[in-house]
């Protein structure tokens, strides 16, 4: 993809950190920007930061990603005011947290192994569709370095995060070849940040 502008692009966690920062860099290279966030005012200051640049349209959706219903709505959202297409979706929401699978609370690991993984693939199952009707898509899913490895230290349990962005990672990898074979005009990369 040669230019953002014009394009409309969809960014879970948008809220705030590298969500932000990516719409930011969206909107000022043109591209409408379809953000969603689980707190309201962070999306608000997203998009005031995002409207500085005249000629983007700029929306945003109170979603929680580890929730497919709440995907699903997100989706139909977009649609309604973007469009039936889309170019660009940055799966990027996530959380920390999680610990230990042995000492650790089954309802945290759970919801951090559910918004940094199924975040991931609810957000390409629900925009697939619109990303198969756009001319040239691109989807990039945010792991992490504890994708590669495993820890935080010999001290410090990790199991919900590092497994969740071993999925994302795996999966991510695998989709390359599987959108070669069935839909050749979307792509797929891997972000894998680390401290």
């Amino acid at each position: 993809m040669d230019s953002f502008s014009g394009k409309i692009a969809v960014v879970t966690g948008g809220g705030t950190g590298m969500g932000r920062s990516l719409c930011q860099a969206l909107a000022k290279a043109g591209c409408h920007v379809a953000l969603c966030d689980v707190v309201e005012e962070n999306m608000a200051e997203t998009r005031a930061l995002c409207e500085a640049n005249d000629g983007v349209r700029i929306s945003t959706h109170l979603c929680d990603v580890s929730i497919e219903s709440d995907m699903i709505k997100f989706q139909t959202e977009v649609a309604e005011t973007h469009g039936d297409s889309i170019d660009l979706l940055f799966n990027n929401a996530g959380i920390g947290g999680g610990g230990g699978f042995v000492a650790g609370e089954r309802e945290e690991w759970e919801k951090t192994f559910a918004v940094c993984w199924y975040g991931v693939y609810y957000g390409c199952r629900v925009f697939l569709p619109m990303l198969m009707r756009s001319a040239e898509a691109h989807i990039v899913n945010t792991s992490s370095v504890n994708g590669f490895w495993a820890s935080l230290g010999p001290n410090v349990p990790h199991t919900a995060y590092a497994a969740a962005k071993f999925a994302v990672k795996g999966f991510s990898e695998a989709l390359i070849t599987d959108l070669r074979l069935n839909a050749p005009h979307i792509s797929v990369s891997v972000v894998m940040p680390g401290h």
